[in-house]
């Protein structure tokens, strides 16, 4: 074979291996973008979960907050629950959305602050 048609066979070869190089690393990237995409999806589904959770709960602690009205009184315990309940879901969303300050539990009586406490929302203590 004659040098000409070496280096021109020589170059196609460098040239595919390059060629491949480059998709296998663009596929790589891909795959990670997606992978970032499809998280950051699950993520957002799960936000919204939880601020449907809340919806709930707030709907609940209203017709309890009615039912007291109309002569039915509701157990502060189950409407503290109720509200509790709230708290740890907001706080969820606060660390799913990756707030400046992370929730802490009381070191008094063990509940989730929300970013931002500075004494528990549920006893008083210092967090």
């Amino acid at each position: 074979m004659n040098e000409t048609m070496e280096k021109l066979l020589a170059a196609a070869r460098q040239g595919a291996a390059q060629a491949g190089d480059l998709a296998v690393n663009t596929a790589h990237g891909l795959k990670k973008k997606a992978g970032e995409t499809l998280s950051a999806a699950k993520q957002r589904l799960r936000i919204a979960a939880l601020e449907g959770e809340i919806e709930g709960t707030l709907a609940e602690i209203g017709e309890l907050l009615y039912a007291t009205h109309t002569g039915t009184p509701t157990d502060s315990e189950v409407l503290q629950e109720k509200l509790r309940k709230i708290d740890a879901l907001k706080t969820e969303i606060a660390v799913l959305k990756g707030g400046p300050d992370r929730p802490v539990a009381c070191a008094v009586c063990g509940t989730q602050s929300r970013p931002g406490d500075v004494f528990c929302r549920f006893c008083g203590g210092k967090l």
